[in-house]
């Protein structure tokens, strides 16, 4: 704490004590019950007449908040109270493109005025008003009305101190502007979330994205399930693990790059409809698409392929846009896109041709176009595996409206079931938007001989390759999830989406730190 914060700090302090002097606690001690938001309270308020020049009132409400704004004229004051109902209030300002969203007006808007008139409060009231400070939690009561000036209004009876702010707002502490800047808003989200009304949408937002998904699978006879978090092997995905050690058992343990073998587990045994929203860590790098502890939903339905996958992804995606949007046009940056019309669906190599330009087979063009990219041939032990790296720079930059690219290579692929006419292709789809993977799913791979086939054949490349990302340790497959197959798995399908990346789309964020609460980052 710097010297200014200690000055702020003292002159809080004094308030606090007065307080308790007054025999009030300054953090609160009783519960507070509201009967409204602020959102709510300001729907409820009476109209308006401009011609009447006085002030009107209606029902009696009780609210609570923070202070946003505090302005003293004697004994009349005047506070704006925000609370969590800031958010709803800027989303739909967003999707009504109100100008100047982040203008003091439009800011104002989303609070509520409090009226603080010492003749109303009498003089106890009024010692509680004089201890007020910015950004400081109260409850007030009173009836909801219009200012002789048309304000949306409180006109306070009683004030309650329910939490004493010993801090001021960063604004109040010599900023230039509200603004935080990037580092502090993703180290001390408290602030980011008590100054910015758009990132608080953005964690609403999240919460009812998450909360509608649910409602979703469950309407559809889906099992919400768990499973471990810590591995004894690694699997259902090529990434690099983190690794912990369980004492007691003398066992190293890897904490989860995806849940995929555990849920068809699930399906073997007879839960024929299960999903999953889970935790994953990946030990790879940060960036503004990357965080090494993420969250997916995977789901698993036993008797469907991907291509019935690919119908409940558009059938999804639209009820997700209808529920927490209200409308199915996003807007991510200077793309629009529109989600009422039928996803492209593109097969890989019909990608790479119409869309990159090259053909697969031509692998001299395809290693040379490697080459004017930048991309190391010595990385890539394989040609598939520099094919699908020029793939991805060459053929992603053009998926900006829904797409669905099916039949990748069998090689990229080790758990998904072969065309049964093209052993060297897949059943399987990823889903992009906006040029970046927000969904993948495959008709899974049932037949136990073959899966121990591509597990090894899996095992081998990596080991060749030195590949510390494949998720393979020490050479070891999961013999358990084969022993499992063996049992049988039916024909099903299975889908994760990223809940990170749908956050970034539907709430228009580019940087996936901006809709993680506590993104990963380096220590001070």
């Amino acid at each position: 704490m710097n010297d200014n914060s200690d000055q702020y700090r003292a002159a809080r302090a004094e308030k606090a004590a007065r307080l308790r002097e007054l025999g009030i606690d300054p953090f609160g001690s009783e519960p507070f019950a509201v009967t409204h938001s602020v959102e709510a309270a300001r729907a409820i308020c009476p109209a308006y007449e401009a011609a009447a020049n006085e002030q009107l009132k209606g029902e009696r409400v009780v609210v609570a908040g923070r202070v946003g704004n505090l302005r003293t004229a004697g004994k009349l004051w005047f506070a704006t109270l925000f609370d969590r109902s800031r958010a709803n209030i800027y989303r739909q300002q967003q999707l009504s493109d109100t100008p100047d969203i982040d203008g003091a007006e439009a800011k104002k808007s989303r609070g509520i005025q409090l009226m603080l008139d010492f003749k109303t409060l009498g003089e106890k009231q009024w010692s509680v008003v004089s201890c007020l400070d910015l950004a400081d939690w109260i409850g007030v009561s009173g009836k909801i009305g219009r200012s002789k000036r048309g304000e949306i209004s409180i006109f306070v009876d009683t004030l309650t101190i329910l939490g004493k702010s010993m801090l001021p707002p960063p604004h109040q502490a010599g900023a230039d502007s509200g603004e935080l800047s990037a580092e502090v808003r993703s180290r001390q989200r408290y602030l980011d979330l008590m100054m910015s009304d758009a990132s608080l949408s953005t964690f609403v937002l999240r919460s009812r994205l998450v909360s509608s998904m649910r409602r979703f699978f469950t309407d559809r006879q889906f099992l919400e399930v768990e499973t471990p978090m810590m591995h004894p092997i690694p699997g259902g995905a090529s990434a690099r693990p983190f690794v912990t050690h369980h004492n007691a058992l003398d066992l190293d343990l890897y904490m989860r790059i995806a849940p995929e073998l555990y849920l068809k587990r699930l399906i073997v045994g007879g839960m024929d409809r299960v999903f999953e929203l889970n935790r994953n860590f990946r030990n790879e790098g940060i960036s503004p698409r990357h965080n090494p502890e993420f969250t997916m939903i995977e789901w698993y339905q036993a008797y469907a392929d991907h291509r019935q996958l690919m119908d409940l992804s558009e059938e999804l995606f639209r009820t997700l846009a209808d529920d927490v949007l209200g409308t199915r046009t996003l807007k991510f940056g200077d793309y629009t896109i529109d989600l009422n019309k039928p996803f492209r669906r593109l097969s890989y190599l019909k990608a790479f041709k119409e869309l990159g330009g090259l053909d697969y087979d031509d692998q001299a063009v395809v290693t040379a176009k490697a080459r004017s990219l930048g991309i190391s041939l010595d990385s890539h032990p394989t040609y598939d595996r520099l094919a699908n790296a020029v793939w991805e720079e060459v053929v992603e930059p053009h998926l900006i409206e829904p797409t669905f690219i099916t039949d990748q290579p069998t090689w990229l692929t080790p758990l998904c079931k072969a065309h049964p006419q093209n052993p060297q292709q897949t059943m399987r789809f990823e889903l992009f938007m906006a040029r970046m993977e927000v969904g993948n799913a495959y008709s899974e791979l049932n037949d136990p001989d073959i899966q121990r086939q591509r597990f090894s054949q899996q095992v081998a490349e990596a080991t060749a390759a030195g590949d510390e990302e494949a998720g393979i340790i020490a050479g070891q497959i999961d013999q358990d999830y084969c022993t499992a197959l063996d049992f049988g798995l039916p024909l099903c399908g299975g889908q994760g989406i990223g809940i990170d990346r749908l956050v970034m789309l539907f709430a228009g964020q580019q940087n996936i730190r901006d809709v993680i609460l506590f993104p990963t980052m380096r220590p001070h």
